[in-house]
Parts: structure tokens; C-alpha cells; sequence
């Protein structure tokens, strides 16, 4: 496919505004189509990004014989319907995170992916990020020996998400905290391990604070999650998230740390990603940042997506990884919820 990849572009908010500054950043792509119920939200990006065609449903773009791939940027809860029907009609899609509201969601989209012979690329933008790519490919290189633990955090202090009310409704959003902050952070660390099979799941979801939602919104997911991730190999993971937490405002916002038998890689610092090797009786150790990418973020991604349909590559999470991250979600609530460790 030398020539441009046809796009549309299902939902015209925030995500669907990314994804389209990705795939013109990106190159290689023609963006064509937008669908979105509300007309303002499709004029505006029809205005941004010049597209011709507007719909005011995914199945009407779906049906656009004329595309090659769809972008979706819809409330979880819709994911699985809408990549399923992309798949089935000859399209190749990029899905926004999380993946879908269970693994037997997942598992429909992989089958569906295999029969229609098409790529899935599940959009975990910090996949794609500067520091997180710098990361990775120190660790690809042996930097920091046998990597054997990662500790990932997005905690916030108070920033519950609300938008049109399905982030914090359990049927539409899968869950809270965990299912939107905790899907980005447990496959961050997941993907910098290696991606490892994971063994066992020990998890503990919160909501415990008052008044974080005006009255009339439905709020029946956790605020907060904390877990422990075993993995083949006696591989770890800890994570920690949160929409609302009695904390230091200060420690808003992500770390990732890795650790392994040379080195370990602090990925979030004022100087980007950080590299830190020979360490001293005392803890001591040689400090060295790592040199960012010339490409990142959305751009990356999509850059990846085209890689892929090309087949120059596979995708770094698509159908089938989709699956294990969503089973691993699932265990974490079910560890939640029973108070014990799950096996997986």
C-alpha cells in the first residue's frame, strides 16, 4: 500500500482530535471521514483537520466502502461492537484504551481480527512516549541486565473524570480508576518486562471519599486500586492509581521504575528517562538520561499502525495482547472482591 491509507475517524472528542494530529504528523495517511452523534463536535473536527465526509454514527462510517481503516474513539462499553463491524467490513482499526469492558470482549475482537486478516492496534499511547520508547530499548539492549520488577503510579488528587457521565457509570466504563488509569499503567509496565505470562494477581480497589461527583452522576466504580502482578519467571509488578486521593498534591501525576540485575531505568524525571548503573555498597550509582526518539506520541503510533498494515511490523499491543491486558483487569477485580490472591 504505497499510497495513502484511507482513515475515518469514530468519535470527534479529545482521543479522535489526537489520533487525527497523529496520522497527519505521522504521514502516510488520508484522513477522510468523522462520525460523531453531535454536529458541532464532527464540524469542528471537519474544520481542524479538512475532512470531507461526515457521518452521525460509527455504523455509517463503517460502512464507507471507500476507507481502509477506522479509528475508534468511543466510550469502552462501545469498543468491542464498533471494532468487530470495522473488521468484518474489510478495515483495519486502531482502538482507544482500555481495550474493551472484559476478555471475552477481547477474545471476539481477536477472532474477528484473524477471520477478517486485519490489524488490531489497541492505542496505549505511553507505549509511544519519548521516555517510555528510550526505555525500552535500553532495556532491549541489556542495559540494565535481566529485568525483574517494575513499579508504575498515576495518582491524582482529586481529578475524577466525568465528561457525559459513562467514565464513573461501571456498565458503560468496565470500572474506575482501575479500568482507566490502572489499564495504561499496568501495561506500561507489563510491555517494559517483556510482556511476561502472567501467573498471579493480588488487588485492592477504594472508594472511600465523599463528594467527588456533583449530584445526579452515577458513581458506583473505585476512586483508587492497588495491585501486585506475579508473572512466569518470578517476574513482578506493583501499581498504584488513582482519581482521587488524600495526598501531597505534589505527587500528582506518574512514575515507572524498572529494575534489573545491572541497572534499573527511572522513566519519568525533569530530564526524561534515566538510566542508572554501577552501583556501590552504599547505593550509589552512575547516572546516564537516554536519548529520546525523533518521533513520539500519537505520531509514533500511527506510524506504527501503517508499519503493520505493511507488515513490516507486528503490533506492539494488538489482539491477542489485548486479551491477556483484559485478564488480567478482570483478576484484579475478582482479587478485589474476594480479598485473595487470583491465579491466572
Amino acid at each position: 500500500m504505497a499510497e495513502a491509507m484511507r482513515v475515518g475517524i469514530i468519535g470527534g472528542g479529545w482521543p479522535g482530535k489526537a489520533h487525527a494530529r497523529g496520522y497527519q504528523a505521522s504521514g502516510g495517511f488520508k484522513l477522510m471521514a468523522v462520525a460523531d452523534l453531535i454536529p458541532s463536535r464532527r464540524r469542528e473536527m471537519i474544520d481542524e483537520f479538512k475532512i470531507p465526509r461526515e457521518y452521525a454514527t460509527w455504523e455509517e462510517l463503517v460502512a464507507d466502502k471507500e476507507l481502509d481503516a477506522v479509528s475508534v474513539c468511543l466510550p469502552t462499553h462501545l469498543h468491542a461492537a464498533a471494532t468487530i463491524a470495522a473488521l468484518r467490513a474489510g478495515k483495519h482499526v486502531v482502538c482507544e484504551r482500555p481495550p474493551t469492558l472484559s476478555g471475552a470482549e477481547a477474545k471476539r475482537i481477536e477472532t474477528a481480527a484473524t477471520k477478517a486478516k486485519k490489524i488490531v492496534l489497541y492505542g496505549m499511547q505511553r507505549r509511544f512516549g519519548g521516555a517510555e520508547m528510550a526505555t525500552k530499548q535500553a532495556i532491549i539492549k541489556g542495559y540494565a541486565g535481566k529485568v525483574y520488577h517494575a513499579r508504575t503510579v498515576w495518582t491524582r488528587t482529586r481529578a475524577v473524570p466525568i465528561g457525559t457521565g459513562w467514565f464513573t457509570d461501571r456498565e458503560k466504563a468496565g470500572g474506575g480508576a482501575l479500568m482507566d488509569l490502572g489499564s495504561v499503567m499496568l501495561d506500561l509496565g507489563w510491555h517494559l518486562l517483556g510482556e511476561p505470562k502472567p501467573v498471579s494477581v493480588y488487588a485492592v480497589t477504594q472508594k472511600r471519599l465523599p463528594g467527588l461527583v456533583r449530584d445526579g452522576v452515577k458513581f458506583d466504580v473505585e476512586e483508587a486500586a492497588m495491585a501486585l502482578v506475579r508473572f512466569d519467571g518470578g517476574l513482578t509488578l506493583e501499581m498504584t492509581v488513582s482519581w482521587a486521593l488524600n495526598q501531597s498534591p505534589a505527587q500528582n501525576g506518574v512514575v515507572c521504575r524498572v529494575h534489573g540485575d545491572e541497572g534499573a531505568v527511572e522513566v519519568y524525571t525533569s530530564r526524561g528517562a534515566v538510566m542508572h548503573r554501577g552501583f556501590g555498597q552504599k547505593g550509589e550509582s552512575k547516572e546516564t538520561p537516554l536519548k529520546l526518539p525523533r518521533m513520539s506520541g500519537h505520531a509514533a503510533m500511527m506510524r506504527h499502525f501503517r508499519e503493520c498494515v505493511l507488515g513490516k511490523a507486528a503490533p506492539t499491543l494488538g489482539a491477542a495482547q489485548g486479551v491477556t491486558l483484559m485478564r488480567m483487569l478482570e483478576a484484579m477485580y475478582r482479587s478485589a472482591e474476594s480479598g485473595k490472591s487470583v491465579t491466572m
